[in-house]
């Protein structure tokens, strides 16, 4: 599908109030890892939810109605958007409570001495969780990372997986080594072993569509305020799990919810692994996500006979080539700089490295965290620390002081880039 232009960042820029009307719209923010900035679009559905249809969903009255079809509608679309069917998805409060309610909604299919395998490369989400089940009788193994490069071995897994292994949690992408990791290439080394795949795919999602379906992964996570939407997290479950699950709910509401049907009402997925259900306003507004792409897509491209899935995939495949062009300026400067050490490999092509930056400061007398102050003392957000991934960097032999992050999304542009190079010359010398 050719694109009518290339990636018009004034336009794209022009979706985030934040960027221009905000408070802080002089600051370029390159802390998108942790969370992006939200189109106007989200903002006016979160709106509109709270004005006029604030009220319990599954009433008879017109508000409760109404209000109840748009919760239904962004819960099908979110499907859509990573080309699932539309009952295998779950939205949660976030990845973490996901993963959490997922290990304890899995307890019982996992038998004693049976194996789950981590990756030292994980987010502390999805390895806390499945460490908890060895009370249980569960062993659970790590998949290490080479500690210079902070790469994961295929070769590696494939010694660790045994016929005792049921399960293998892995990310996409780490959110301090930025690696993209050959998922594909895993479910099968996994699915051949008679074993299920779990991806966790917070950091790569932004910059990138999801197909759980070419995948082939059995369960995939990914955190929607790191796609430009509010608060949440949207979980994949393949259908033949569901009846794994046990419930982690009121044990009366699977029978309460058979009444409704459509697509996307409560079902046993989402009540088991959601107690509280959805929240309301905030699933609501992901319709504005909806409508985000939507924008995007028509105004990047001609066809306009697809599904939102497919616009989606080419909506992202564009903004990889931009990103790409953010990378390249990025580690050119860096790689000539004597007081940063980058985490990960240095290319700059997003398919290959997500446009996350982990580095070690070698400077005499700064740390990250007074970097990334120095940094914020000039309108550049930046974040340091350890980003949840604790085992990661203790792979890696980095210390308690930590890492400076810095993450690009489709909404930065090439100035912002030169501003960060730039400070950062002035604070390093």
């Amino acid at each position: 599908m050719l694109a009518l232009k290339p990636w018009d960042i004034e336009f794209v820029r022009s979706q985030f109030p934040a960027l221009n009307k905000g408070k802080y719209s002089e600051t370029a923010f390159f802390e998108n890892a942790g969370g992006t900035y939200v189109p106007h679009q989200v903002i006016k559905k979160l709106d509109e939810y709270l004005v006029s249809t604030k009220v319990q969903p599954y009433g008879v009255y017109a508000s409760s109605h109404e209000g109840t079809q748009n919760i239904e509608l962004a819960t099908v679309k979110m499907a859509e958007m990573i080309n699932a069917d539309e009952d295998e998805v779950v939205i949660g409060h976030c990845t973490t409570m996901n993963l959490y309610m997922l290990a304890m909604s899995l307890r019982k299919m996992f038998k004693q001495g049976d194996d789950i395998i981590v990756s030292e490369q994980d987010h502390e989400s999805n390895i806390s969780p499945w460490l908890r089940l060895q009370e249980f009788g569960v062993t659970v193994k790590f998949w290490p990372i080479d500690p210079i490069t902070g790469r994961l071995s295929l070769e590696q897994l494939e010694c660790l997986l045994s016929a005792k292994t049921r399960l293998v949690c892995v990310t996409h992408s780490s959110n301090v080594v930025g690696d993209v990791n050959p998922i594909k290439k895993i479910a099968d080394v996994v699915h051949k072993n008679d074993s299920l795949l779990l991806v966790d795919g917070v950091s790569y999602a932004p910059h990138h569509a999801i197909d759980v379906k070419a995948l082939g992964v059995d369960i995939y996570v990914l955190s929607l305020y790191k796609l430009f939407g509010p608060h949440l997290g949207l979980m994949y479950v393949k259908r033949i799990l569901h009846d794994q699950l046990e419930n982690q709910y009121f044990s009366q509401l699977p029978a309460l919810y058979q009444q409704y049907q459509k697509p996307g009402s409560p079902n046993y997925l989402r009540i088991s692994l959601n107690p509280g259900l959805v929240n309301h306003e905030e699933v609501v507004s992901l319709l504005g996500l909806v409508e985000y792409f939507n924008a995007l897509y028509q105004h990047h491209f001609s066809a306009n006979k697809c599904c939102f899935f497919e616009k989606v995939k080419a909506v992202m495949a564009l903004s990889v080539r931009y990103e790409t062009t953010l990378s390249e300026c990025w580690l050119n400067w860096l790689a000539k700089q004597k007081n940063l050490t980058l985490i990960g490999n240095n290319d700059n092509d997003v398919n290959q490295r997500s446009p996350t930056f982990s580095l070690k400061i070698n400077h005499p007398s700064l740390l990250p965290k007074e970097v990334a102050k120095l940094l914020a003392d000039k309108n550049i957000a930046v974040q340091s620390g350890s980003f949840y991934a604790w085992r990661c960097l203790n792979a890696l032999k980095i210390g308690d002081d930590g890492l400076l992050r810095v993450s690009f999304a489709h909404f930065n542009n090439l100035d912002e880039v030169h501003r960060l190079c730039n400070a950062l010359d002035e604070i390093l010398i």
